[in-house]
Parts: C-alpha cells; structure tokens; sequence
C-alpha cells in the first residue's frame, strides 16, 4: 500500500470589529478558566473565536487539551501563533500582518476552525483515511495550506478552557510562550455542530463552571505597555524579589545592545554544608542561576546541588543592537531555552529536581557590596566586574509581568534610565580617550582601554600611582576571603634594568595555585598552574607557560596584560600578543593574596622568583586598581614596604673606603649561561670591581680601566 504523506491546510483573513461585549482586562495576573471534565465535548467540526487588543508583544490568548491532544493560540512577538495537535503530531501556523504588528492596540478577530473529513485514497479501493482540515484568520494574511490524517474519529476536550493566562503557561503543551496576556479579550466563543459555549459571557456571569484567577475587570481598559530600561553603566542593576523556582519556573525577557559581554540574571541560594559534620566547605557553593553574555554570545548557567551546567544557548552572536527574545522553561532536571524563536533542551546533572534559590534576584549586574553573595566561578562575568549595559523589555517570571521602570523608580537606580534609544553617531571622537587611551563603541557610550597609559579613570584622565622596589620592597593584598575564579584581567605597566623579578602574582597559604607576571631574561613570563591536589579532578600536566616580549629590562616603560577565558590564555606586551591554551582538565584558580615585588607565599613552590628592583605602575585584577586603592586607603588590606612614588633605586649599597676593601662571595655557578647586574658609583679611574677564578685558566673579570 502506498504511504499518504501528512500536508497542512491553513488558511487567514481579518475582521477588525469596536463591539465591546462580553469584554475583559488582563494585566498579566489575570485569567479565566472553564472546566470541561463534567461536559465534555466531542464533535466533527468546531470553531474557537475571540477578539483581542494590546501593545504586549508576547501572551497567551487561548489554550484547552493536554498531552497530544491541544489548542493553543499565543502573541509572539506581535504575530498569531496558532499551535494545534490531534494526536498525530503537532504543527505550527504563524499569521503576521504585511507591515507593523498586532500589538498595535487595534481590535483583532482571530477564528480558528477544525474539521474531521472522511477522504478516500483511489490508490486502495475501498479504502478511507480521516483528515483535518485546519483554518486560522487574522487580518486576511494568507499562510500555508493542507491536511493532515488522523488517528481520532472526533474532535474533542474534557480538560479546562484557559482564556488570558493559565496558572503555568510554560507548562501547558505546545505552548510558544511562558507569560499570560496583557490587554483586553471579548466575545471568545467556542461553538461545534451540537451547542455553543460562550466564554466571555459565562465568565462576566459568574457561570459555576467559571474559576476567575486575580482581579479580572469585565470592561476594556488600557493596559500600558511594559516599557523598557536601559542600564547606562556596568555598575548598574535592579533588584528583583525571589525567584520561586523549586520544580518548575519559567523566565522571558528581551534585551538589546551592542557590548559583547555582561550580566543579564543572576541568583544564588542558601551556602550548602558538606560532609557528615554538616561543616561548610572551604569553597562556598550554593544552587543559582545566570545568564550572562560573553564575546556576544549568551549562555545560561545553573547548579541544582548536583554540579553546574554551562551551555551557550545561543549559536551566533546576539550583541547586533536589535531586539533578542529570551524565553527559558524549566522542569524539573530538564528544560528548554529559546533564543529568537530557535530553542535549546538542556539537562541538569543526576540528582535534585529542586532549584533552591533564596536570595534576591539581580538584574543587569551586582551590587559592589559583595560580601554576602557566594559567586560560582563558573559565572566569568561577575569576578571581571562585566555588568550589563543596554536595553531590557518584558521581563516575566513565571509568567508574571515585571514593571521594570518601575522597580527602577522605586528603588532610584543610579544609572539605570527609562525607554530604550540607539544613538547612531560616533562616541569614539578625537581625543576621547586622553593620554593615548585606546577607544572602542560601546551602546551609547565610549569605552577607554587605558592599560598602556599609566593613566585610570573613563577617560584615562587621572595619572596611575607608581611604586618603587629596590629588592626587599613588596606590597601584598590579602583578601577578605579565599578567591575561586576561571576569568581573570590583569594588567601592568613595569620599568626596571634587571632582566630577572616578579611582577605580580596570586598565591594561597592552602593551595598552590597560582597566576604569576615575572621577568625572566629580559623577556615576560606568564606561569598559571592549577593545583588539583586537594580538588576532586583529574591532574593536569603542571604549570602553563607563557613568554612575550624581549630585552625588557631596558629602563623603558612596558604594558603588559592577561585575559584568561577558562582554559584559553593571551599575554600581551606592548600590544604584541601571544596566546596559549591549557591542557589540564582543571580551570578553577584559588588564590587568597596577590603580591608584587616579592613572593612571601614559598610553601607549594620549589624555585622562587627574583625580587623585583624597578618601578610598577596600573596594576589592575579584574577591574581593580589595587596600587591606588592602597594608596589612597580605599582597602585596609594591604601590607607593603615598597615607596610610592617615582623614586631613585639604590639595591642593597655597600661602599669600599679603601683599595685593600673586598666582599668574597661563593664560586659563580656559571657554566653555559649566566647572567650578572649591578651598579656603581666611584670617581677613581682604575679599580677592580669583579674577578672569579674557574677551573684550569678560566676566569672572569671586571674592572674599570682609566675611567
């Protein structure tokens, strides 16, 4: 027998009509239920119709059915969404209007039909299949025609009419939206060849079989839309109440801006305790939740109790300054996220089903008091201090509508505006950046890269402190709290004649993890080594290193920066840069100090960097200046014996107050290589300064002939 392919016929026309009978007002709480369970309907041919009118882009209009038998009609993004399945699989039909959308506070009718037809196949004599035939109309936009053969002999439903909203709209099957509509509804009629019900009506009665939800009026009234904020500065954020996920959530919004990176969501729970002790771990963990963008492309992350999930949800990148949906359904360990209409499943790891989250939700980025908030390392953009800059609209959380200028105006959000404006003109003029500053276009604004400067602030206007070392000076940052990071900016300006010193590095009396800047040779070293001792992961093959640059000890100014993404490294010497990538398995870097001059921290190393004698100036970790916050006393935690300022460097000075002076010191361990500086002072023309015997007649001198 021949196989008969599925087709679909839909078919769409418009009747714009101002009766306002049996009419409603939904704000996004609001909406009404009938129950089928006691009559439930069953016929060969059916019609649903309603009127609606909003400025919200995204709601539900009508849902009834469950499992693999359903209707549903949305707003998606201003166009008519009519999902719809028989039992034989579900299909799609999208009705936009030629130009505009239909979120323009216009009255629309929308009629949906159902038809159960009898066809028969001539292939195979005697034989019949049924089909459905399917109509949708909206403002006389014409979309795809067909059928589809069915396994039912009737149409029909015993579950609920939601009309408006449902108590979980992401739950309901089939449906391409997770938030309830906002607007008016009148005259939503269901009717098939046996009776009629008339939805609206029975609902403004009070009929038995009605449950009205939330403060549903029976008039039209407008319903403002949900108006955008912008977030001018990184700085920036709102706060929002707890989010109750537990088993299931959903969350929808839309952004818009041009930066590549950000924080657009992130909440955390209450600090897990560890083993049988129930003893908090060394390494504060808790369940969250996040969605941040990195190198313009959006990434969700979560951590139930049974380890993180990271995942990009998106596949190109969504910082192009237009409008992008966000649409994530949750439940359970399992969900869905949508991007722009192209949906991601994710899966979280075996264990808890339970999203446990107790603490507020921030939106746009974090407060910069910070002390209470257990930051996973997994979320890069929070330790590089990356908040969101940019548009954000139509945030629903489980499918409750959030007025975020209002939230903004209630909590006076510094730096966070009203509406949403792309300026078209060009930031980075002339001269924008001062002192050199490099100048790249952010959303409605500019952005310095001030690194090779010696200069801080927006504009790279304020000249960076210095600090002197002459070999026995450090300055040392213990944090408040032990670090656990996988991103990392670092940057520094250096000047020294010594080829060999330490820069910067990060070390922890419990762990040998480090990130460290040194001179090796002339040359810059970039040595990261992730211990995995005492973490349960696999043993990575040692520290990763990095060399840049040459003969730098030249008592000449030099930038140096670090980005590290995760495994990937790029070390940049005077805008020359090299990169590198780990091998280990391992990403995570645990330090608790980050020290210049001199490494005091020697317990987990076996060859410990020169000191430094030079000057150090910019010194910057993700984002903070820790030489002028010392200086200025902005922190309390340092600890240092390096001069501030540009001073003259004298290293551990001896004077020789006669010819028959000398200082003896053990045999030069020379061999292949070696290298040897120092400095001096004298007004006589003839001395010697150095000599060392070897073996057999070898020999090395220095001395200071006739000036």
């Amino acid at each position: 027998m021949k196989e008969t392919r599925p087709t679909t016929t839909v078919v769409a026309i418009v009747d714009d009509t101002t009766q306002e009978e049996s009419v409603a007002t939904y704000k996004g709480n609001e909406f009404f239920s009938y129950d089928l369970s006691q009559t439930p309907i069953q016929s060969s041919l059916d019609e649903i119709s309603l009127s609606f009118r909003t400025l919200q882009r995204n709601g539900l209009l009508l849902h009834t059915g469950k499992s693999a038998d359903y209707v549903n009609l949305s707003l998606r993004s201003g166009a008519v969404w009519l999902v719809i399945n028989l039992g034989s699989g579900a299909f799609e039909a999208l009705v936009e209007p030629a130009n505009g959308k239909f979120n323009d506070n216009a009255w629309h009718e929308v009629r949906v039909t159902r038809n159960l037809r009898q066809v028969k196949n001539d292939a195979v004599r005697c034989f019949a299949f049924l089909v459905r035939l399917v109509t949708v109309s909206v403002d006389g936009i014409l979309t795809t025609t067909g059928y589809t053969q069915e396994d039912y002999t009737m149409l029909g439903s015993d579950d609920f009419f939601y009309i408006g909203g449902s108590p979980n709209t992401a739950d309901l099957p089939g449906s391409p939206v997770s938030n309830n509509f906002m607007g008016c509804l009148k005259d939503v009629v269901y009717k098939n060849n046996e009776f009629r019900l008339e939805l609206s009506r029975l609902a403004a009665e009070r009929d038995p079989q009605v449950s009205v939800h939330g403060d549903l009026t029976f008039r039209c009234e407008d319903v403002a839309a949900l108006e955008p904020v912008t977030f001018d500065t990184p700085a920036a954020y709102l706060t929002l109440p707890r989010w109750k996920t537990k088993k299931t959530a959903s969350i929808s919004f839309d952004f818009r801006t041009t930066e590549p990176s950000g924080l657009l969501l992130f909440s955390h729970g209450d600090r897990r305790l560890q083993g049988p002790d129930r003893q908090p771990e060394r390494q504060p963990r808790a369940d969250y939740f996040a969605m941040e963008l990195l190198d313009g492309f959006l990434y969700l992350l979560m951590d139930m109790g049974s380890g993180s999930i990271k995942m990009k949800a998106s596949n190109k990148r969504v910082n192009d300054g237009e409008w992008c949906h966000v649409d994530f359904q949750r439940e359970g360990r399992k969900g869905l996220i949508s991007v722009n209409s192209r949906s991601i499943p994710f899966s979280a790891n075996e264990g808890s089903e339970i999203l446990d989250l107790e603490g507020d939700m921030y939106l746009g980025g974090l407060p910069e008091a910070r002390q209470g908030l257990i930051l996973p390392p997994e979320v890069w953009t929070a330790p590089l201090n990356l908040g969101y800059v940019g548009c954000m609209r139509d945030l629903f959380m489980d499918g409750r509508s959030r007025d975020l200028r209002r939230l903004a105006e209630i909590q006076s959000a510094s730096g966070v505006s009203s509406f949403c404006t792309r300026e078209t003109h060009i930031r980075c003029g002339r001269d924008v950046c001062a002192n050199g500053g490099q100048c790249r276009e952010g959303w409605n604004r500019h952005v310095c890269d001030c690194t090779s400067t010696g200069y801080l602030g927006p504009n790279c206007e304020s000249e960076a402190t210095v600090l002197s070392y002459d070999g026995s000076m450090y300055l040392k940052v213990t944090l408040p709290l032990s670090m656990h990071m996988e991103a990392e900016d670092v940057a520094l300006r250096f000047m020294s004649q010594r080829a060999f010193g330490l820069l910067v590095a990060t070390t922890s009396q419990d762990s040998a993890d480090t990130l460290r800047l040194e001179l090796d040779g002339g040359r810059v070293k970039l040595t990261v080594n992730l211990d995995c001792i005492r973490i349960d992961c696999n043993l990575s093959k040692g520290p990763e290193m990095l060399l840049a640059g040459q003969k730098l000890n030249d008592n000449e100014w030099h930038s140096v920066k670090v980005v590290r993404r995760g495994k990937n490294l790029h070390l940049s010497v005077d805008n020359v840069t090299v990169e590198g990538h780990m091998t280990g398995v391992h990403t995570r870097l645990e330090f608790h100090n980050i020290e210049t001059g001199i490494m005091t921290e020697r317990r987990f190393i076996s060859v410990v960097p020169s000191n430094f004698i030079g000057h150090l100036q910019a010194l910057s970790f993700n984002g903070v200046p820790y030489l002028d916050q010392c200086k200025n006393g902005d922190i309390s935690y340092c600890e240092l014996n390096a001069r501030f300022g540009m001073r003259r460097i004298v290293a551990d000075p001896v004077t020789f107050h006669s010819r028959a002076s000398c200082l003896a010191f053990s045999t030069l361990q020379a061999y292949a290589s070696m290298h040897l500086f120092f400095q001096f002072k004298t007004t006589s023309l003839d001395g010697l300064l150095l000599f060392n015997s070897g073996d057999g007649s070898d020999f090395i001198v220095v001395e200071l002939v006739k000036g």
